[in-house]
């Protein structure tokens, strides 16, 4: 598969598959599992639009996931006392401070820029290698106190692609 280049983000046919995919309601774009369509379904019906019209569907159901993203990441009810992704990750980066796992133990919080290079990973916490999604829920959480997001769905989707640009 070529990647497509757009404003720094790589496209792969294969992202037309998950634009379908993705639940917005733009285009006809539905979920997966709730509508019954195939992937199948939803790369024919992309790939047999014209060329133009599939690049700015494309590109329309890509940025409205990433600004779905970014208002998740600085919404105060994604948990329950108030604080955002960006109180700790202040414009993906960091606010320098530590923050307390447990009595006695203070981590320094980390910066998002280039996140999506590192993940997955192992997580002590999670005795596990996980996903950016799953790492993300770590955080609504633990320090959000807050439900984590289904993982199949459009909201970790959208977390994880607009932390995944953060540069």
């Amino acid at each position: 598969m070529k990647p497509l280049f757009f404003n720094g983000l790589a496209l792969a046919v294969g992202a037309a598959l998950l634009a379908g995919c993705a639940g917005t309601g733009e285009g006809g774009g539905k979920d997966m599992m709730k509508s019954g369509n195939t992937a199948m379904d939803n790369m024919k019906r992309v790939m047999m639009m014209p060329e133009a019209e599939r690049m700015a569907y494309m590109m329309k159901v890509q940025q409205t996931s990433l600004e779905h993203g970014k208002a998740m990441f600085h919404d105060p009810n994604l948990g329950t006392n108030g604080q955002t992704c960006a109180s700790c990750h202040v414009g993906g980066d960091t606010s320098g401070g530590k923050v307390e796992m447990m009595p006695g133990m203070k981590l320094p919080i980390p910066s998002l820029l280039g996140v999506a290079a590192r993940f997955p990973k192992y997580k002590v916490g999670n005795d596990a290698v996980i996903t950016l999604p799953e790492m993300n829920n770590n955080c609504i959480v633990m320090f959000q106190k807050g439900k984590p997001l289904p993982l199949d769905s459009r909201e970790a989707r959208d977390l994880a692609a607009y932390v995944s640009t953060l540069k």
